[in-house]
């Protein structure tokens, strides 16, 4: 028996038993749990199976900390139970607060996502680095073939993005996909390529009566939500219309039409106003004289990882980086999993228990590869002032990046991994290395004090 079918066994005795659990899903580092009867779930014992390095509740949802990689081997296990026992895990009730159900939905269709945009972007430093150095030319076959593995991930995202979504509201994921890639299609004018005034808006005209404005949604995740969604909606409404001898051709017809004019002719427009004015609202906070701003970010970051909202903010990345180029939320990112890290090796080094310094020494390699939720609910967030403490780190590192105008060429990774972003800029890399140090620093110095003090 593999370690990871015993994990998800004990996890499953700790929980109440397999009967007990409504729904189990996963995100990049927490097993999921809702349950019938929360008494019945011994939270001592689910501390303490092999592999968990924390457990955290939101809303009516138990979330069990076991790390990236693992979860997702944790996790298949789960599932097999599951299916061994002919049990099916029933979607969640998706407890707490409106914001939070928000985040948790954009956190479920970004993270599958996720890995694609970490690879591009870090790909992207060492195109950077390469053709700074003179090893690779702007032209020719190999920056050709090199500019297809890089940029088409983040070139097609919001096809990706939809193809999550339908998936995650219940309809065809290749509907998503397809839907998506219609409005990237190169017959529409592109978004940015409008605003910045190289191209034109296509001009469709409605029986002479008159003329809509349409262009490309390239680079708009929120649009590319909505559109899984009503891909979701429209299959589940033209499936119990159509007969059942012509479903196969005309659902899918009807549902992307229907879909699409939608989007492009009504929903798209709105929706990608509301994208534009988040961006600028979140660009502004950070424009805060002496990077007020990145303070204020920097110091919240692993606040909102604590209850899962920091999913909720992927779309800032990934619209700046769509807009701009570049990524001014990254380094802020960094600053708060940096002063997590380095409280956590606080403990690793100075504390007096044996068995909390072996916890946290793994931990602490985990938040310094930018994996925070073990560093956080395995010691930081159990004393709380060293979970304060990071935050301070946080705080005053995101003001450093901010006034500095630190910014990425891509997105998701963070701490060692993050450094990969700035190969091809030795400033830039300095900028963020001491950006880095200055949040660990702040993080370790203050929660060596508290260590000290209290005698842990």
């Amino acid at each position: 028996m593999s370690e990871f079918r015993t994990t998800a066994e004990a996890i499953i005795r700790q929980a109440g038993g397999l009967n007990n659990i409504v729904s189990a899903t996963h995100c990049m580092t927490r097993l999921r749990l809702e349950l019938h009867d929360e008494s019945l779930l011994d939270q001592e014992g689910m501390r303490g199976v092999k592999m968990v390095k924390g457990l955290n509740k939101v809303g009516n949802q138990y979330q069990i900390i076991l790390g990236t990689g693992i979860v997702n081997k944790v996790y298949a296990e789960v599932d097999k139970i599951f299916q061994e026992n002919n049990k099916v895990s029933e979607n969640g009730k998706s407890g707490g607060t409106v914001l939070q159900k928000v985040s948790r939905l954009f956190g479920d269709i970004f993270i599958p996502v996720i890995p694609v945009i970490v690879s591009s972007g870090i790909l992207m430093g060492v195109r950077t680095f390469l053709t700074e150095s003179g090893v690779l030319g702007t032209t020719g076959a190999w920056y050709t073939v090199l500019s297809v593995l890089i940029d088409t991930g983040f070139t097609f995202l919001p096809a990706l993005v939809a193809y999550s979504a339908a998936k995650k509201f219940g309809g065809n994921p290749l509907y998503g996909f397809v839907l998506g890639l219609m409005l990237l299609s190169s017959s529409l004018p592109a978004g940015g390529a409008v605003g910045k005034g190289n191209a034109e808006l296509l001009q469709v005209p409605f029986f002479d009566l008159f003329t809509i404005s349409v262009k490309g949604y390239q680079g708009s995740v929120m649009v590319a939500i909505v559109a899984g969604y009503f891909v979701s909606l429209f299959e589940r409404l033209w499936r119990k219309v159509v007969p059942n001898v012509v479903d196969m051709i005309l659902t899918p017809i009807l549902t992307l039409a229907c879909s699409f004019f939608l989007i492009l002719f009504g929903v798209g427009p709105v929706i990608q106003l509301v994208e534009a004015g988040l961006l600028q609202f979140f660009l502004m906070v950070l424009q805060l004289p002496i990077g007020l701003g990145g303070f204020i970010c920097g110091a919240l970051q692993q606040v909102l990882v604590i209850t899962g909202m920091h999913h909720g903010l992927w779309f800032i990345d990934i619209n700046m980086l769509a807009e701009t180029g570049r990524n001014f939320y990254q380094p802020i990112r960094n600053a708060g999993m940096m002063g997590q890290a380095g409280a956590c090796i606080a403990f690793a080094l100075l504390a007096r228990d044996r068995k909390l310094r072996t916890n946290t020494a793994a931990a602490s390699v985990s938040a310094l590869f930018g994996i925070t939720e073990p560093a956080i609910f395995g010691s930081n967030l159990i004393y709380l002032m060293p979970f304060v403490f990071g935050c301070i780190g946080g705080g005053f590192a995101g003001m450093f990046a901010t006034w500095v105008n630190l910014s990425a060429p891509g997105m998701g990774a963070g701490c060692i991994p993050g450094l990969l972003y700035f190969i091809g800029d030795a400033g830039a890399m300095a900028e963020y290395v001491i950006s880095s140090l200055i949040a660990a620093g702040i993080g370790f110095t203050l929660t060596a004090l508290y260590i000290r003090k209290k005698k842990i």
